[in-house]
């Protein structure tokens, strides 16, 4: 069996660059998304450090960490997957490749000596020396045989590996959809809670609340007009597009 080495050996070597480079973004996926999670999680952990008395509003302050916290740490359970299975999976292909151009550089020497051992004996058969059943001969019948078995184990291995990475591409590329929506989709649960829990607070009930803590019950009603503009100005603003997707 004869197979086309150069485009062969092109393949093998396309295939190598490939994987590395889908080895090289899964690798930096992996650690961009594990030290983004850290940081993430060092920030709401200062939110529940936030001093305040008003009992309601500390609660949902806690609320608040856990939540983000938790969502995190659920990614980091997605980000793992990466670590543990996808990058494995390329190094896999990336071997068996190599294995195949190991396997095509032999192919091609032991092609080159029988074609070498062929020439010599056209030209001792030529000259009148009778082959048969000389050690060049029998050299030459066993490389190629030997030739004839790596092709056709080359070729197989290439249907199989072509067939195999192919559907490895396909659910690596499944895997990273639904690792995001699977984090998305927990997220939009917890958070619609979250944003339900964080919705109740009454800005002026708390400042009630908060003022009689200080003994200045008395200008709560004074208060009353100025929170209403405060609260209708700089405050909308500042949080005007927000507001109007998230119906505040």
């Amino acid at each position: 069996m004869s197979i086309n080495v150069p485009k062969f050996q092109t393949k093998t070597e396309t295939e190598i660059k490939n994987y590395e480079m889908i080895k090289s973004v899964l690798t930096k996926l992996y650690e961009t998304e594990m030290d983004l999670n850290k940081k993430r999680k060092g920030i709401f952990d200062d939110i529940a450090k936030i001093n305040e008395e008003n009992a309601n509003l500390k609660q949902i302050y806690e609320n608040f960490t856990k939540t983000m916290k938790t969502l995190e740490e659920n990614k980091d359970n997605q980000i793992m997957n990466i670590k543990t299975k996808l990058i494995p999976n390329t190094d896999y292909y990336i071997s068996e490749a190599k294995k195949t151009k190991q396997d095509i550089g032999n192919y091609k020497n032991i092609k080159s000596k029988t074609e070498k051992q062929a020439e010599e004996i056209d030209n001792m058969r030529k000259s009148g020396i009778n082959v048969k059943g000389s050690q060049i001969s029998q050299n030459m019948l066993q490389n190629k045989s030997t030739m004839n078995d790596l092709g056709e184990t080359i070729e197989g291995r290439m249907m199989k590996y072509e067939y195999e990475r192919i559907t490895n591409n396909k659910l690596i590329m499944l895997h990273l959809i639904n690792y995001e929506m699977a984090y998305h989709a927990e997220a939009i649960k917890m958070l619609t809670n979250l944003f339900k829990d964080v919705k109740t607070i009454n800005p002026k009930k708390s400042i009630n609340e908060s003022l009689r803590s200080l003994n200045m019950s008395k200008k709560i009603e004074e208060k009353d007009e100025e929170d209403d503009d405060f609260v209708a100005g700089t405050s909308r603003q500042m949080f005007q597009s927000t507001a109007s997707e998230v119906n505040i």
